[in-house]
């Protein structure tokens, strides 16, 4: 940003907080989402009905008004719907709505097994057949039926198709409304699109009674929470926060264990109603759904509400299980070489592929596309990152399809299996020759920096003015600098936690791996977002670790020595020996240096321009090209295609490594390597002390991981620092004086010689 810019937004800065009673906090960080005016921020931090666009101004909206109530007078009325949340929603506001006001009406949702996606001729003939209608009305779906539309024409049947999936070249021959028409309009999901059909039918105030789905079906749908979509939520959730809440949403809430008290929140949403709501037509059947959704009997829907939770926990289970199957799949991917993740399995379960390439796609920073099998053609889900319209993509791979449609960063997809080479050559080519690297590298980003002493109440209590936060509008991120944190782990879980400041806690899912950093006094960034809870009436602030840029890496030398001590050690055993590709590397993918000492980390980062300096473990699996300082045992090379080890590591190791990761090993040797120490403590009298404690508490007892082995023997009295416990743990391993069998920790009865320790001998300049 230039100096002028910086200048300008100071000044919009100020003058929004000082017109509209703010702080200068939440003033900048509408001003970083768009908004360039006092008015334009006072809009978006309190949304006012009043100024939803005009439905009007929609194309089609008016005449599609008087071709519903004509149907409405005398005729029949099918809305055909989606499976999705999106769907469900926009096609139970207009059944209830049309029914309330006296019209014939039924509801087609398709089964994705028996229909698939969308408008199909099969599931027009069934749904005619069923409901005998004289109009066809659609909801989030429809834009691309052009053989589905002349087929209901043919049978009589007046069609409207209300739908927000981007249009393609050649338009059905029906009214249709639709805001990707124009793109003066704003985006809106499939329910938004129905909602403001309804404000055209019978008024704003009637309208308004179904904004508590809308809402739903907006977060869910991922469409940006600004604008008019901002309006529809912020209003949803009031609705959803008052006590006569609609019984469907209710029983929801309560069966994802919802506090009855607490508010409900955007979050709340995304990740307990709108997950149950879409279980069952990824599973099963949709309709059921839709039941819940415009039932009042609370009975009744407690009961479908229990049901959705079941089919939820199994979505969840195959989810999972598809999303490790993709990984092991992308050991033998060409993730060096290929910017977009294509995979096919015929064992998935199609209503859960979309939710794993969302997960392979983040964890991997590639767009992904999953693959099912369905009659003769591969039915595929799209999730994209950042910076990539994955439906631009599939507008270049268009003659490999047969048919596709979606948005930015989601789409659906279908190809004959001898296309599924060439599609994904396509896709790639095209990508690399649009995008840099750079888009599919790890990237650092805050809305804001705040010292620790503002991670108060009062910050967090400021920034809820910015919900409801999302797709569009995430809940900001902030960054601090800090130092050396009391992070401790939560029971046995991955997950860690610290007092971060006064009344303020921090808490790190799955980050057990970055505790030592974490604990370290090396200077980092953190990235963190705020939110608050409350415990025995008094509210405290809960922060939640986003990720963290170490900006000077320099370990301790006991951290480093224990790094090294850990390799001398019995290696786990592995089962096979894994494979892995063959690809190389390039400029950008496929290596990682590992280096013990610090000389060779600096001087493997200064010949190696553009590499990524990584302390302890990759920070996930997408594997860009690094040089990796103190590699911890639990670090995961299997997506690497070329592994390369400095400073003469133990051969145990490197036939570990090769084991385990299956690609191209390479291990440099240049005589024994010699790393001092620092304060760890493994003289004799420790190593007799730490053998006396594993005896007295340890002997036969279970084992999981190093850190329980330590904490367990501090409760009991060890008083010795972390770095001197764990390198002499490895030491008594290392010379088999401890052992761990089965699962279970053991001691030899045989006399063993410290002399024999390579750990030892690998001490520099403080000699024992």
């Amino acid at each position: 940003m230039s100096d002028v810019s910086r200048e300008v937004n100071d000044k919009l800065i100020e003058e929004i907080s000082v017109k509209l009673g703010i702080g200068k906090l939440i003033s900048a960080l509408v001003v970083s989402r768009g908004c360039n005016s006092v008015e334009e921020a006072k809009d978006f931090l309190y949304p006012d009905i009043s100024r939803l666009r005009p439905a009007s101004d929609y194309k089609g909206v008016e005449q599609a008004c008087k071709i519903i109530k004509k149907h409405a007078a005398s005729g029949r009325i099918l809305i055909f719907g989606d499976y999705d949340c999106d769907g469900i929603g926009a096609s139970a506001m207009l059944y209830l709505a049309l029914k309330k006001h006296g019209a014939d009406v039924g509801v087609y949702i398709p089964n994705r097994i028996e229909d698939g996606y969308g408008l199909s001729l099969g599931a027009l003939e069934r749904a005619f057949a069923k409901f005998s209608p004289t109009l066809l009305l659609t909801v989030d779906c429809g834009i691309s039926a052009t053989s589905e539309t002349e087929y209901a024409k043919s049978q009589g049947v007046e069609v409207v198709i209300t739908d927000h999936h981007k249009p393609q070249e050649n338009l059905p021959d029906a009214l249709i409304v639709n805001p990707k028409l124009d793109p003066d309009l704003p985006e809106l999901c499939g329910a938004g699109v129905a909602f403001t059909l309804l404000r055209a039918l019978y008024g704003d105030d009637t309208a308004a009674e179904y904004l508590d789905i809308c809402a739903v079906s907006t977060i869910a749908d991922l469409v940006p929470l600004t604008g008019d979509n901002r309006i529809i939520a912020s209003y949803g959730l009031k609705r959803m926060r008052s006590h006569d809440k609609r019984a469907g949403i209710k029983a929801l809430l309560d069966v994802s264990g919802f506090r009855d008290n607490a508010p409900i929140t955007a979050s709340d949403v995304a990740f307990r109603l709108a997950p149950r709501l879409n279980a069952s037509g990824r599973l099963s059947d949709a309709y059921k759904s839709f039941r819940i959704l415009t039932e009042t009997d609370y009975k009744s829907v407690a009961a479908l509400a229990r049901e959705l939770e079941e089919e939820n926990k199994l979505r969840q289970e195959l989810c999972n299980r598809t999303i490790e199957d993709a990984r092991r799949m992308l050991v033998d991917y060409d993730l060096t070489h290929r910017r977009i993740i294509v995979l096919y399995n015929e064992s998935w379960e199609a209503g859960v592929v979309g939710i794993a390439a969302a997960k392979i796609a983040e964890d991997f920073r590639r767009p992904t596309v999953l693959f099912v099998k369905k009659g003769d053609v591969l039915k595929g889900s799209c999730r994209s990152i950042r910076s990539i319209d994955i439906h631009d993509v599939l507008q270049k791979c268009s003659d490999t399809l047969v048919q596709f449609g979606g948005h930015t960063m989601a789409a659906g997809l279908s190809l004959y299996p001898e296309s599924l080479e060439l599609f994904t050559a396509v896709a790639d080519a095209y990508i690399k020759s649009v995008y840099s690297d750079n888009v599919f590298m790890p990237t650092y980003f805050a809305d804001a920096e705040l010292d620790v002493s503002e991670v108060n109440i009062q910050t967090v209590n400021e920034t809820e003015l910015l919900e409801p936060c999302g797709m569009g509008n995430p809940r900001p991120v902030f960054k601090t600098v800090v130092g050396a944190l009391p992070f401790e782990r939560i029971n046995n879980l991955p997950h860690i936690k610290a007092r971060f400041a006064q009344d303020a806690e921090l808490v790190a899912f799955n980050e057990l791996k970055n505790l030592d950093i974490l604990r370290s006094g090396m200077k980092k960034e953190l990235y963190f977002t705020l939110g608050k809870e409350e415990f025995r009436s008094r509210e405290y602030v809960k922060a939640i670790y986003k990720g963290m840029r170490v900006l000077q890496v320099c370990p301790s030398d006991e951290m480093l020595f224990a790094a090294y001590a850990e390799k001398f050690a019995p290696m786990p055993a592995v089962e096979g020996i894994a494979e892995g590709n063959d690809s190389g590397y390039d400029r950008s993918f496929g290596r990682i240096a590992l280096a013990f000492t610090k000389a060779t980390y600096f001087r493997l980062l200064k010949e190696n321009p553009g590499y990524v300096g990584l302390l302890l473990s990759p920070d996930g699996y997408n594997p860009y090209n690094a040089i990796l300082l103190a590699p911890s045992l639990k670090s995961d090379f299997r997506y690497y295609s070329v592994v390369d080890v400095y400073d003469s590591p133990p051969k145990a190791y490197i036939g570990y490594l090769k084991k385990r990761f299956g690609g191209e090993i390479n291990a440099y040797y240049n005589g024994v390597t010699k790393l001092p120490h620092g304060k760890t403590d493994v003289c004799r009298e420790a190593l007799v002390k730490l053998f006396s404690y594993v005896k007295t508490f340890l002997n036969g007892k279970p084992f999981s991981q190093v850190e329980d082995v330590y904490y367990s023997l501090c409760i009991r009295g060890y008083d010795k620092d972390y770095y001197s416990f764990v390198t002499a743990w490895y030491i008594l391993r290392e010379i088999g004086v401890v052992i761990v069998e089965k699962g279970k920790i053991a001691l030899s009865r045989e006399k063993k010689d410290l002399g024999a320790s390579e750990i030892l001998k690998s001490i520099g300049d403080n000699r024992l």
